[in-house]
């Protein structure tokens, strides 16, 4: 109740909301054969946090219709919903996303040769299909940005080009103005994706070759040290790769478009939810 004298409208609110639940918002109508949603579903209920699914149009000019939520939020789904939920106003909270900093320019600014491709360049689809390389020329090739066009992988030139002729005709087409990353080939020993919240490794588990869902102490101990060199949001997924017994970076991922493979998402979900009232 008031204090004598003291309004009801006077008294803080904030504490009410710090210690509201955290509601999920996931997009279900995905590529077939994804595990996200239902695992999300999951473990929302086991960490007892409100979980509203949606329908995504690919490549819609708007947000679907989303519930009223007055609470802390987290969206999870394809890039059109990242996206717009990053320009809207009230849901861009929910989405830990910056296009200017989720680009390889960046990785590579910030953690030099600790990248595996810090030597690889960044070009217009138009400069690279006008390069003089042999079809049967093998190079790696990933977008510059990560709005998942495509997956970074080992293409011989003449695969270079089909693809680029396969996402000029996707429901969000490419520009020839579009920027890539052109690498050269590397022998890797295995690729692990770890999910950070606040500068500390939550999860993770290897994704190639196997789903192995150890950590091993020195791979944390890397990525807890990139990621107090520069982040490039409160909440992100790293992928890091074994080359020659040396660890390094393969990209930085926005956490609200990112598979989980064998991590443990209760914990995820717990732990984001946690940084997300915190913040509230």
């Amino acid at each position: 109740m008031p204090a004598i004298g003291q309004k009801e409208q006077d008294l803080p609110q904030r504490a009410e909301i710090r210690t509201m639940r955290t509601t999920w918002i996931v997009q279900t109508n995905v590529e077939p054969g994804s595990t996200s949603p239902a695992a999300l579903r999951r473990a929302c209920s086991t960490e007892q946090r409100p979980f509203h699914e949606v329908s995504v149009i690919a490549g819609s000019a708007t947000l679907p219709e989303l519930p009223r939520i007055d609470g802390p939020v987290v969206l999870h789904g394809r890039t059109t919903l990242i996206l717009r939920a990053f320009e809207h106003p009230r849901w861009r909270h929910g989405v830990f996303f910056d296009p200017a900093r989720f680009q390889h320019r960046s990785y590579v600014a910030a953690y030099g040769d600790q990248m595996l491709n810090a030597d690889a360049q960044v070009m217009s689809w138009e400069r690279l299909l006008a390069e003089p390389r042999a079809p049967n020329e093998l190079v790696f090739l990933k977008p510059n940005d990560d709005l998942k066009r495509f997956t970074g992988q080992v293409l011989r030139f003449s695969e270079c080009v089909a693809l680029f002729q396969t996402l000029r005709g996707a429901a969000r087409p490419v520009e020839p103005t579009s920027e890539v990353v052109l690498g050269e080939p590397r022998e890797i020993d295995g690729e692990w994706r770890l999910f950070v919240v606040d500068g500390e490794v939550v999860t993770g588990s290897m994704y190639r070759p196997s789903g192995d869902s150890h950590l091993p102490r020195e791979l944390i101990d890397f990525a807890e040290r990139a990621a107090s060199r520069w982040a490039p949001a409160s909440v992100f997924v790293l992928d890091v790769a074994r080359v020659d017994g040396a660890w390094k970076i393969v990209e930085c991922n926005c956490f609200n478009g990112s598979r989980f493979y064998s991590a443990d998402v209760e914990r995820v979900v717990r732990t984001v939810s946690e940084h997300q009232e915190r913040a509230t």
